[in-house]
Parts: structure tokens; sequence; C-alpha cells
């Protein structure tokens, strides 16, 4: 199937024109056949050919006591030319492959920016993978700032004030503990209280009965979740800068803004069953809310376990 193909049957199925990165990932799952890659890979067939006919006119002029060099010396020659014919594929396969990903790059920060004007409407030419993209920046951005402002608040309120002593004395190390480990661990507690946060929506929507996906939920969570994003960056900005209390101020308001997404998000669901929409809509809330209780109070119990034995030197 030739990218024309392609692009009709994807009409046919979606009922709308595809976009620059749904052709790119497209092609690289081979769903299609790029014809400028096809066309050069013809064009070396046919020199490969042509070499080697001129090849075989050569071998059968010469003495039959010199047939054995010039066979050999024609398969190297087929050889060498299929190695150029495989070079010449796999540039314009990697070329392909970096001209797509500034695409995608690009697109997603035109969608971003589409999105912080209207979270509440699905911007055009989303793309799935925009919702890994965007969560890896909020798990990032924020298991970077969180580390940075522990490091600081260990490093004022131990360290570097009168209750270093006092803190020696009764087994509390005065070097600082916060380190690389601890981004470590934070980016996997951020990971999973983000699927937790999906998953007691999902639970909620499943109270009320909506035909909502876990995907569906994820792909809302993403759009209501920039202008978070964006504040979880700034936080981390602040960070670096020790500005720590401005950093503390900011992430306080993206976590806020999060948790207005959710209520949005349950809020605005359509209620299938047969009770008062107000007592479905608590009903769901109250499912949501346990299970975020509950893993939140693990992972935190997880957390400051590591944190108090690295502090403790006794």
């Amino acid at each position: 199937m030739n990218k024309t193909d392609w692009i009709e049957y994807f009409e046919a199925i979606h009922s709308r024109i595809p976009n620059e990165a749904e052709i790119a990932q497209a092609l690289v799952a081979g769903e299609f056949s790029d014809d400028e890659i096809a066309e050069a890979a013809e064009i070396v067939e046919e020199t490969v050919s042509k070499e080697g006919n001129e090849s075989g006119k050569t071998v059968t002029s010469v003495e039959s006591s010199d047939d054995e060099s010039i066979t050999s010396a024609t398969e190297n020659k087929t050889a060498d030319f299929k190695s150029k014919e495989k070079e010449v594929i796999e540039k314009l396969k990697d070329n392909q492959v970096i001209s797509d990903g500034v695409q995608v790059a690009s697109n997603y920060f035109s969608w971003v920016l589409e999105t912080m004007k209207h979270p509440m409407s699905k911007a055009s030419g989303f793309n799935s993978l925009y919702t890994y993209l965007t969560l890896g920046i909020i798990i990032l951005f924020a298991s970077l700032s969180s580390t940075l402002n522990l490091h600081a608040f260990y490093e004022k309120t131990i360290v570097n004030s009168s209750f270093s002593e006092f803190g020696s004395f009764v087994g509390i190390s005065t070097k600082n503990p916060i380190g690389f480990g601890t981004f470590i661990g934070l980016l996997f507690v951020a990971a999973l209280f983000i699927l937790t946060l999906f998953f007691a929506t999902w639970v909620a929507l499943k109270v009320l009965k909506s035909p909502l996906t876990f995907s569906n939920v994820a792909d809302k969570y993403t759009s209501l979740f920039i202008p978070a994003t964006f504040l979880i960056v700034i936080a981390s900005i602040l960070s670096l800068i020790r500005l720590n209390m401005l950093s503390y101020i900011v992430f306080i308001l993206a976590l806020s803004i999060m948790s207005i997404a959710l209520y949005y998000i349950i809020l605005t669901a359509k209620n299938n069953l047969k009770l008062d929409d107000f007592y479905a809509k608590l009903l769901a809330l109250m499912a949501c809310g346990a299970i975020i209780c509950v893993m939140t109070f693990i992972l935190v119990l997880i957390f400051t376990t590591i944190i108090f034995k690295s502090a403790f030197t006794m």
C-alpha cells in the first residue's frame, strides 16, 4: 500500500484527513511504503542490474584462466552496490524519522498553546502521543521541583541551624540526605499518583455508568492538565534559582488546578444511575476520594520511611 492509498483508507475509517504525526507513525509502523524510498531502491537496483550485465559480458570475452578472478570482482561490485542501496534507504528513513520528530514536536507545541487558551475543548490535531509527553513533563518537573525544595528545606532547618548539634546528638544526619536517590523515588511516587488519579476518576465514572474508557479519562486529563503543567515547570525553574518559598506557592497552585480538573470531569459527566444527580455525583466523588486517600497514604508512608532511614544515622 502506498501513501495515497493509506490516506484514502484512513479517511474512509475516521471520516477525516490524517495529520502529519499520524502519517509519520503509520510509515514507521510499516502500514504503507514511501514513494521516495521505493524510487531510490528501484534506481539502485537498476544500477546493480546494469553493472551485473556489463560484468557478465566482460567475463565471456576473457580467457578461461581468468574466469574465477573476474567472477570474484563482479561479486564484489554487486556487493558494493547492494551495500550502497542499503545505505541510501537507511539514510532516507533516518532523515524522514528526524523530520517526523521535528514535525511532531512542532505540532505538540502548537497544540499546547491552543489548549492553554481553551482547556475544556479538545484542540484540533490531538495525538495520543501528547498524553505521554504531557504526563512525562509533569512527572519529571514535579519530581525535580519537590527534590530541590526538600533539599533546601532540610539544609535550612537541619544542616545550617542550631538544631544540627542536637540532631547529631540524637542521631540525625547533619549531611543532607536529599539527593539523586530521592529524585528517582519521587519519579516513582509521582507516576503512581497520576495513575491513581486516572484510575480513581475512571471508577467514579463507572459508578455513574458512564461509557467513557480509561483512555478517554487520560485524554481529558491531558487537556485539563496543561495549565498545571506550565505552573509545575515554572515551579521547577524557581527551585533551581533557590526561590523555594515562591516555588512552593506555584506548585500548590498547580496541584489545586489538578484537583479542580478531577471535580470537573466527574461533575460534568452524565449520570446514568436511577438516582438524583446530586446523590449520584456525591457517591462517585466519595468512591474516587476513598481510592485517592488510601493510595496517597501508602505512597506518603513509603516515601517518608525512605527519607527517615536516610536522615537517621543511628
